[in-house]
């Protein structure tokens, strides 16, 4: 009978263990904790940089954004006057990755890849962060200048700590639910216009005032504007922001509010959720200021519906890797292959580990032998990362 329905204890348990992350999530969120630097965290694979290979780009069509204009220009240097130009995406993708890295790393791979004139400002942040008592939240971002043009990068790292998983629920679980719901709802699209109402309304019965102050966007949001605002006497004409997975989401969530070109690499999108967010944000906002990079079978790229401006992504990732395509540096290394390197330099993890051609040579090595090269050279200069 309908008391032994086994549909229903299948449910039951799904409903408890709903409550039981949420439960979980939002206890962890009513509490503080130091945020984790990249000088603090554990040893990461080489980045390996070859400038004597190359992409050419795919034979077959191109992503129409390999290339970003009207309002993500990046000017360039020409005689002693700069120039807006349109801006390369693999520079975003490649910066989205840089916020993970310390500082003394940046220094090489920053020259490696731009051939000099980028800066990572370590101390310009953590100048910020002491006055504005933020230095303990766990938000982790960095500012890269390019001082020559009076440009300013900001990137968001992504999920690095439980605590930033626990964010993530935070601002996109229950957009999740609802966009199961529909899917699973014959004629569930008709739900679509009245989901951020209905968000906006779960939000307010559940989210506390203290957990809005744990809300990572809240000091992103805040930095871009002090940034914009000429913080620290710095004055950037050209301010931008980028970042991947949870990075990429608070990237487009905080340029909404602030009206700051985002690029997002594989970020959950702002659109279901934006009238939950403080200030909260308008389609137009969304529409004007943000792009999201969306690897196909990535499935957190998908929460929180996608923004006017995106572009979908093949991915090479083996079909049984369930979360093989929301991977900050294979999308690095799809946009190298596809949009072509460009004059910017390759990764030799492209090729041997995500799966992509090797590169063409402009020199007389070998890949293995540029590689291995590499691989040295980046030893000699940091021995204290383990090998």
């Amino acid at each position: 009978g309908i008391t032994n329905n086994k549909g229903r204890w299948v449910w039951t348990w799904i409903f408890v263990f709903v409550f039981l992350v949420v439960w979980f999530m939002l206890a962890a969120s009513q509490t503080s904790s130091a945020t984790i630097t990249a000088e603090q965290r554990g040893p990461r694979p080489p980045i390996l940089l070859l400038d004597d290979f190359y992409y050419k780009g795919a034979d077959t069509l191109a992503y129409p954004t390999c290339k970003l204009t009207k309002g993500f220009e990046l000017p360039v240097l020409d005689g002693q006057s700069a120039k807006n130009v349109s801006s390369d995406l693999g520079d975003y993708a490649f910066l989205s990755a840089m916020a993970y890295e310390k500082e003394s790393i940046n220094q090489y791979t920053l020259q490696e890849w731009f051939g000099g004139g980028v800066v990572d400002e370590v101390d310009y942040v953590n100048k910020w962060r002491e006055e504005t008592g933020t230095q303990s939240h766990p938000v982790y971002f960095k500012l890269f200048s390019a001082p020559a043009v009076n440009t300013a990068i900001i990137s968001i790292r992504g999920s690095e700590t439980m605590f930033d998983w626990l964010s993530n629920l935070h601002l996109w679980f229950a957009s999740g639910v609802a966009q199961i719901v529909k899917w699973l709802t014959p004629f569930g699209w008709i739900w679509t216009p009245i989901i951020p109402d209905l968000l906006k309304v779960v939000n307010g019965v559940v989210e506390s005032q203290e957990l809005e102050k744990q809300s990572y966007y809240a000091v992103t949001t805040a930095f871009v504007e002090a940034v914009r605002a000429g913080y620290g006497g710095a004055n950037y004409t050209n301010v931008f922001i980028t970042g991947a997975s949870l990075g990429g989401g608070l990237a487009m969530i905080s340029g909404a509010q602030t009206g700051t070109p985002t690029v997002s690499i594989s970020g959950p999108g702002p659109v279901l959720p934006r009238k939950v967010f403080h200030p909260p944000l308008t389609v137009e906002s969304i529409e004007s200021n943000v792009y999201n990079f969306i690897p196909e079978r990535d499935y957190v790229a998908r929460l929180g519906g996608r923004p006017m401006f995106y572009q979908n992504a093949i991915c090479i990732a083996p079909n049984n890797n369930l979360f093989g395509c929301h991977s900050m540096w294979r999308s690095f290394c799809e946009i190298n292959y596809r949009c072509g390197s460009n004059g910017r330099p390759v990764a030799c993890r492209c090729a041997q580990k995500f799966g992509y051609p090797k590169p063409e040579k402009n020199g007389t090595r070998t890949f293995e032998e540029a590689c291995a090269a590499a691989n040295e050279t980046w030893y000699d200069m940091f021995p204290d990362v383990p090998n």
